[in-house]
Parts: structure tokens; sequence; C-alpha cells
């Protein structure tokens, strides 16, 4: 029997030693502090024989990180999809932890009532299919219903976001540190302007320096940061983060205070044509802070659904509320469904160019 490890001693690579037990001898993981869990040694990289079986256990950039060890001479490499795919009850595990849309309670992760009216909403055979096997994963924790990532996140080939516009002014909110932004800048060379909201201070440090080395480039680009969060009202909210849970939550106990504000008081101005929302799950209440000008302007949409069970249906339904001419796409672009992201074009959007 050959060596196995596993690259992250993260929460995924526990939930992932829980699961393999056994069959690891040790873990991959140059920035652990840890030397050891249960047992186990963590080790660095450099010192790992290359005929090592290496599971993946770090869900973002999964692909990146293979692609990495494959070209360092690593050959037998079992990526984050292939792990979920064959490791025993993985699901059921992470979902003990309460990961995002995937809980251990799975009546809140369906309402079959609401997603029945999201399907009706679909404009294409492919989101169709796409929710069904969100839908039917999630009643069963059976990996036969995983979808495999694929296209590139808020641009993906089939689904027509920027067809229908001319000069794009575009709408970041939860810019990172920019990187959706300079694929933007890939994608179309008619980028009139671009305004990131981004609250995290070190975020924000490296998507200024992005933004402005893409202003050397692309001189007549206007390129605008709030650093706030976005919301249903102009405030100042304290958030929580705990566990592997990635989405903040609401916590009026907490030292971590965020300015938000509502788009319609930010941009309503702006004639903006294109709007990406990944905030951590307030994605909601940043689109009612966001009716007026989706009613005005009836912008192109990428939100992404994943942050919580309940937004696979209530931001579709929310959005159809708001503004009813949209046609809606769905499409998966990372691993355990992150990066679920709605995509709405606007069947008479104004022209505002």
């Amino acid at each position: 029997m050959g060596i196995n490890a596993i690259y992250g001693a993260g929460s995924f690579g526990k939930i992932f030693y829980d699961s393999l037990h056994q069959d690891v001898d040790f873990f991959i993981d140059d920035y652990s502090k840890a030397k050891n869990y249960q047992n186990k040694p963590i080790k660095k990289l450099k010192d790992i024989d290359k005929n090592t079986t290496i599971y993946i256990s770090v869900l973002q950039h999964s692909k990146s990180i293979e692609k990495q060890l494959r070209e360092n001479g690593f050959g037998n490499i079992i990526n984050f999809t292939e792990s979920i795919k064959t490791i025993p009850n993985i699901l059921d595990k992470i979902a003990k932890e309460n990961y995002l849309w995937l809980v251990s309670d799975k009546p809140k992760m369906i309402n079959d009532v609401k997603l029945s009216k999201v399907t009706e909403l679909l404009t294409d055979k492919k989101s169709k299919n796409v929710l069904e096997n969100i839908i039917n994963l999630r009643k069963t924790l059976n990996v036969k219903y995983y979808i495999d990532p694929s296209d590139t996140e808020y641009f993906p080939e089939d689904v027509p976001i920027l067809n229908n516009l001319e000069a794009i002014n575009f709408i970041d909110c939860g810019a990172y540190i920019g990187d959706t932004i300079e694929e933007l800048l890939k994608q179309s060379s008619k980028v009139n302007s671009t305004i990131s909201f981004e609250p995290d201070n070190k975020n924000i440090k490296i998507l200024t320096k992005t933004l402005s080395i893409l202003k050397e480039k692309f001189h007549k680009t206007d390129f605008i940061v709030y650093p706030t969060g976005v919301y249903s009202k102009n405030d100042i909210l304290k958030f929580s983060n705990n566990g592997i849970d990635s989405s903040a939550s609401l916590d009026k106990a907490s030292t971590l205070s965020v300015p938000v504000v509502s788009l319609d008081t930010a941009i309503l101005n702006s004639n903006p044509n294109f709007i990406k929302m990944d905030i951590e799950g307030a994605e909601k209440e940043a689109l009612l802070g966001a009716t007026e000008t989706i009613k005005k302007y009836k912008p192109n949409l990428a939100i992404c659904l994943y942050h919580k069970p309940e937004d696979l249906w209530e931001l579709p339904l929310l959005i159809n509320e708001i503004e009813p001419s949209y046609d809606m796409y769905i499409r998966v672009h990372e691993d355990l469904y992150l990066s679920t992201v709605l995509y709405c074009i606007s069947r008479d959007r104004v022209c505002t160019n």
C-alpha cells in the first residue's frame, strides 16, 4: 500500500481525515503552526516524496493547487472534486459543520413550492438541470448529483451576460482584491467605469494597488472604490464570522464593525448596467437596498446564491418581484456549489450609455 497524505490541515483537512482515517499517513501544510493532528504529522511540501498520493482538501483554488503540485513532480493527486466523489459520507460530515448552504437540518435546504417557482423563471434547459441537481443533492447528499465546477466565474461562455451592453458601468459588491474587475477587462474593451465596494482593510490595500495598475493600461476607464459593505440602508453593522462557515452574520455583541451603504443612495445616478454581488450572505439585504436602481436601469446581475440555504429560492424570487423583465440563468463555478451564481439579463433594459 502506498503513502497517502491530505493537502491542507485546516477544517476540511480534518473532515477528510475523519473519513479516511487509517489510510492517511500525514498532512501537508506549509502554513500550519501545528506539528501534528490526531498523532499524524503535518509536513512541509518540500519534504514530501513525489510518489505520495495526495488528497486536496483545500476547497477554494483546488484546481490551481493541483496544477502547482503536478508542476512540482507529483503525479498521484486526487483533487477536491474527485475527493468529494470518492470519500465515503464526506457530504454528511461537512453538513454537520453547517457550512454555508450545506447544513445538517435538511428541511432548511429545501422549499419545494418556492423552488418550483424558481424553476419556472429559468431561461435555459441547462439552468433547470443545474437547479434540479442542486435540489436532489440537498435532499439526498448523494454525490451522483454533484456538479463539477466549470466556466469563468461571472463570465460563463453560454450566458450572454455582456452581450446587451455597450459601454459597461460595473458595480462590484464584494470586490475583494479586484480579481473580477481584472477578468471583466479581459472579457470586454468597453468598460466605462467600475465602482467597487469592499469593507476589508487588507483587501482594500491590494484592491487599490490592482486598480492603480489597471488605470495605467485602461486610461479611459474610471475606477472608484467605496471602503464599505452593501446593505439595505446606510448604517454601521456588527458582524461575526465563526468556524468554517465563511458567511457573516449580524451580531450586536461582535467587535467587528462594518460601515454599509445601500446602492440606491450610493450609485443611483451612476448609470449602472452590470452589478455583481458576492457579499457573505448579505445579498438579500443588498438587493432590497438596490430596488430603485434595479427598477430604473434594469442592470444585468450576477448574484451569488450559496452563502445561505434559502438564498437559492429567496434571491431569484425577490429579483423577479422587483423587476420581472429578467431572463435568469444559474451556473456553478467552484466545488461544493460555491460560486453558484444567478445571472439576470433584462429583456428590455434601458440603454444608459
